[in-house]
């Protein structure tokens, strides 16, 4: 090790720690680490601790609550506060961009994004200096730990917070959406070509709806259903070119949508009648709502070879129906109209191997795993 990396490290030693807990889930104020600040600020721990939210330019919610602040990382000036709060803190909490621990005594925690679907091992790892990683059961902490390259002692199961949402909310969909189809299916794809360059083997940009006479025959088939499809691409897919099209049944939405309606995206998937999906982590946690399932399988053979899968990954998505073709897709919008679940047990089934509880208490856990890592009363 260097001589000034030493000097570094013993000056951040030196520098007293200040009740002082950061928060980060950019791009925006969501997502797990929200869920556990809600359910601090439900504590009042805001009156023994400082609690500091990194933001990113204008991606989140002023709250009026005390002892609650919001630092840009693109503001030059509060971006060498956060430095500091860096190594001043006595806890950092993260789930997007990792916050390592700078100094002694600190505590840091990995609360992710989900369990991964995707194979990650080659290019995401956790570094050593977080703390604790929060999974969403024992069973998923070898999977887990595995391809997220970190220490399986300090992965802890206690569900993720945010899925507190899908058990709780008894959200009316269609008043927001003001729609009165008889019922909602929520699409959310994962990225196939990422805006940051990262790509897949699949060339595809929006699975089966490959341009818009396809879209147009869907639409058709859930006119004929009553059924609307709510289509949220990936934060990362560009789908400029199928945006445009406005069809009765066939509707997208953005980040914009929650933030307009003051709603978390988990809220609203939960009260929404169906998920249809790919390879995303939302699989696992929408298996809490007990309602049917669909996983797009067009281009899994591209898929499983680049970015890869996880081992056995047919295995934990058997709760899935899995959708080939327009065909398919059509037929998954006939049987969630007339009420057919073909996979239900099968996918309550992966609900209790993958998830630690449905009571809707992960945050309490997950809460009160922090303050007794931290010695809070």
């Amino acid at each position: 090790m260097k001589i000034s990396r030493i000097i570094k490290i013993l000056k951040n030693n030196f520098t007293p720690l200040k009740n002082v807990i950061l928060f980060e889930s950019i791009p925006d104020v969501s997502d797990n680490t929200k869920a556990v600040f809600d359910e601090m600020i439900k504590r009042e721990l805001n009156r023994k601790y400082k609690l500091v939210w990194i933001v990113s330019g204008n991606s989140h919610r002023f709250k009026n609550y005390d002892n609650v602040f919001y630092l840009d990382e693109n503001d030059p000036k509060q971006k060498r506060q956060i430095q500091k709060l860096m190594i001043s803190a006595k806890c950092m909490i993260c789930c997007n961009r990792f916050l390592p621990r700078m100094r002694w005594g600190q505590k840091t925690f990995y609360l992710s994004h989900g369990t991964t679907v995707k194979s990650v091992k080659s290019y995401y790892t956790i570094p050593d200096r977080i703390d604790y990683f929060i999974v969403t059961s024992e069973n998923v902490m070898d999977l887990q730990s595995y391809e997220l390259n970190f220490d399986k002692s300090r992965t802890i199961p206690l569900g993720f917070p945010r899925n507190d949402a899908l058990t709780k909310s008894n959200l009316d969909v269609k008043g927001y959406l003001h729609t009165h189809c008889k019922k909602v299916i929520v699409w959310y794809p994962t990225f196939r070509q990422h805006k940051g360059g990262l790509k897949s083997a699949s060339d595809v940009t929006l699975p089966i709806l490959h341009n818009e006479e396809l879209a147009v025959e869907l639409n058709k088939s859930a006119i004929e259903n009553d059924v609307l499809i709510v289509l949220k691409p990936h934060f990362a897919q560009d789908v400029t070119y199928i945006k445009d099209m406005k069809l009765s049944n066939i509707r997208f939405i953005g980040e914009d949508f929650f933030e307009e309606n003051n709603i978390c995206s988990y809220e609203f998937v939960a009260g929404c009648d169906a998920l249809i999906t790919d390879y995303s982590s939302i699989y696992f946690d929408y298996t809490l709502c007990n309602k049917p399932i669909a996983v797009i399988w067009e281009d899994i053979e591209e898929y499983s070879k680049n970015p890869g899968l996880i081992d056995n990954y047919e295995y934990y998505l058997r709760g899935a129906e899995k959708l080939y073709t327009l065909d398919d897709l059509k037929a998954f919008v006939a049987r969630l109209a007339d009420g057919t679940d073909l996979l239900k047990d099968e996918r309550n089934s992966v609900m209790r191997e993958v998830n630690i509880s449905n009571d809707g208490k992960n945050s309490e856990r997950v809460v009160n795993f922090i303050m007794d890592k931290l010695r809070i009363t």
